[in-house]
């Protein structure tokens, strides 16, 4: 199929990605979420990424977003949905909990405008999986969670406190 002729099936189709991790950031997932919707934009569709301020591996929010609630930039033809969250600069599964339940109320607060055809989240955040899967009700669209990892067996394996019965928990 050529993309260049407008036969791709993705040609025009409006999705949303939803990811806690976006570029500027180079390593974890921020990379694999920026690359799919990059390469969904190339082949066509409208994309926009729901997303957090630039923070990992650092867990500091980058200077040039520091102060910053919200804001949208374009960045590979990709609408890029920025959204202030807490940042703990030290983990414990508390902290990690505030980190994941403030990605989920800045992401419910102020979602992209406009109406997507099909709704991606990206995990391991569990409120992106969460907030993907409400936005995608709210419009009643599908909701397509991709799973890369899991983020109570990552607690506990790297030595989180409390990390432990976060993934006990994660595993009920």
């Amino acid at each position: 199929m050529s993309e260049a002729s407008g036969t791709s099936p993705l040609g025009g189709r409006r999705l949303l990605v939803v990811s806690t991790n976006y570029a500027p950031e180079l390593t974890g997932i921020g990379p694999y979420a920026t690359q799919l919707a990059e390469h969904w934009a190339a082949s066509g569709a409208r994309v926009r990424a729901l997303t957090g301020l630039p923070h990992y591996p650092s867990w500091q929010v980058e200077e040039e977003y520091r102060g910053v609630w919200r804001t949208v930039e374009i960045r590979g033809g990709v609408g890029v949905h920025r959204r202030r969250h807490y940042v703990p600069p030290r983990q414990t599964a508390l902290k990690r909990a505030a980190f994941e339940a403030s990605v989920l109320a800045t992401g419910l607060l102020a979602p992209p405008p406009g109406r997507p055809d099909a709704v991606i989240s990206q995990m391991p955040s569990l409120a992106g999986g969460v907030l993907g899967a409400r936005i995608a009700r709210r419009h009643r669209v599908p909701h397509i969670p991709v799973v890369q990892d899991l983020m109570g067996a990552a607690a506990a394996q790297s030595g989180i406190r409390g990390g432990g019965r976060a993934a006990a928990v994660a595993a009920a």
